[in-house]
């Protein structure tokens, strides 16, 4: 027995002698097998340092590790030239605005520490993708970034943070109240059509009241303010009311709950998209006017006018109808043009005399073109004979020589205010400036209702 034991051992040893001497590699340089080889002394890891690290204490994780995501998902890296234009999305669309309106040490406290990188979609197994994670306030993972622009993922790093601030600030408890019949977990089923029609910004939205609250925040800040009035408005009635009623709810949790100017953050952030993404016609006042925005309405008392000025050539023909009307012992108050449908428009003129406050409305045509911006007014026959268009024929001499002189033969372009205007007027103020001289503009407060 002691003989056979013997033989055995020498036996093992013998085969595991010669396993392991086909197994014996002397030199092995993983950099030739794997295309995350952990150096840290690269260029891109230089900046990473003194722009992250260094400054907020944000570790970037771009280099494969199985560990940051699902184990049961296939996730492939980021390609390492998609790393800096991403993390510089990160930086100038929402770490530098929350820094500028929030404070330095608002956003040093509260950014989270660890930021993940993918090249591909987290996908489960019923096709659904996930853009993104945020997890117990300090990690946010970004997916998908080797196929999509840097600012694709704009939208998910606010979605992530909202995550993190709510993780950090309680959501109030009258938000989920809004629409708490209508989540279901079942969102992938959902038609986008039918998110909307029950007041949800995406069909995400409606998996429960979390993702809603963080939807409505990033789309808010990244669609900005004329996207989402005009999705509002495409809802249904309830659908809108839902919609604003989410918005103030979001707003004021930033100014009360987290004491951040939700107005001026929705400017910094608007002002980032509109820097990078200049083709992206959503961002700009031109599909809006008309449809969402129905009146612009100009007084040159308002202090805005003094704030931003105004062109000489709209600031003398305002006067100009101002001097005409005192003539015959009337005030001019304002002056609004009001888009009654898609070719039929109003200029309202508001004055008051000694018998009351008055509307005097000139009929006009116009042309609108949403991708150009391009308006052009023609004066059209009267509409009517009484009521408002009596009283257009009680000023028409003072009209005519001033506003119909200053609109006529003339193409003005839509577009925001071409100034720095401070963030309760910079989604209110919309402006026409003529085509090919732009020292001529006209602009005034938006208004959606007739």
């Amino acid at each position: 027995m002691k003989i056979l034991s013997k033989i055995l051992i020498l036996f093992l040893a013998v085969f595991l002698y010669s396993s392991c001497q086909k197994e014996v590699v002397k030199k092995v340089d993983f950099s030739n097998y794997n295309d995350d080889d952990p150096q840290t002394n690269t260029e891109l890891d230089a900046w990473l340092k003194t722009t992250f690290l260094d400054e907020y204490n944000i570790d970037v994780v771009y280099r494969y590790n199985r560990y940051y995501h699902d184990a049961e998902r296939n996730v492939t890296p980021i390609y390492v030239d998609k790393v800096k234009p991403a993390m510089t999305a990160v930086l100038e669309s929402y770490i530098l605005p929350y820094r500028k309106v929030a404070g330095e040490t608002f956003i040093k406290r509260y950014v989270p520490k660890e930021w993940v990188l993918f090249g591909s979609p987290s996908l489960a197994t019923d096709g659904t993708g996930v853009a993104g994670t945020a997890a117990a306030g300090r990690r946010v993972t970004l997916y998908s970034l080797n196929t999509q622009s840097p600012n694709f993922g704009v939208l998910v790093i606010h979605h992530e943070f909202t995550h993190i601030l709510n993780q950090l600030v309680a959501i109030p408890t009258d938000f989920e109240s809004i629409s708490k019949a209508d989540y279901n977990a079942d969102w992938a089923k959902i038609p986008a059509d039918t998110a909307k029609k029950y007041g949800f910004v995406t069909s995400y939205a409606m998996g429960k009241y979390t993702e809603d609250y963080a939807e409505v925040a990033a789309h808010l800040l990244v669609k900005g303010q004329a996207w989402y009035d005009n999705y509002a408005s495409g809802s249904s009635t309830l659908g809108k009311t839902k919609l604003k009623q989410k918005e103030a709810n979001v707003v004021n949790y930033f100014t009360t709950g987290l004491k951040v100017d939700f107005r001026a953050l929705q400017k910094e952030v608007q002002e980032y998209m509109k820097r990078t993404a200049p083709t992206d016609n959503s961002l700009s006042i031109r599909p809006y006017v008309s449809s969402l925005y129905k009146t612009v309405t100009m007084n040159l008392s308002n202090a805005y006018y003094t704030k931003y000025g105004t062109s000489s050539a709209f600031s003398s023909a305002y006067s100009a109808l101002r001097t005409g009307l005192a003539a015959s012992n009337r005030t001019l108050n304002s002056i609004s043009v009001r888009f009654d449908s898609s070719t039929q428009a109003t200029i309202r003129v508001n004055y008051t005399s000694a018998s009351g406050t008055f509307d005097a409305d000139f009929t006009f045509s116009y042309t609108y073109d949403k991708s150009t911006g391009d308006l052009k007014l023609t004066k059209a026959d009267q509409a009517g004979t009484t009521g408002n268009y009596q009283n257009a024929n009680n000023i028409a001499g003072a009209f005519n020589s001033s506003l119909l002189t200053y609109f006529s033969n003339k193409v003005f372009t839509a577009s925001w205010l071409n100034a720095n205007v401070d963030p309760v007027d910079y989604n209110n103020l919309g402006a026409f400036y003529e085509k090919d001289n732009a020292t001529n503009y006209w602009y005034g407060t938006l208004g959606q209702t007739l």
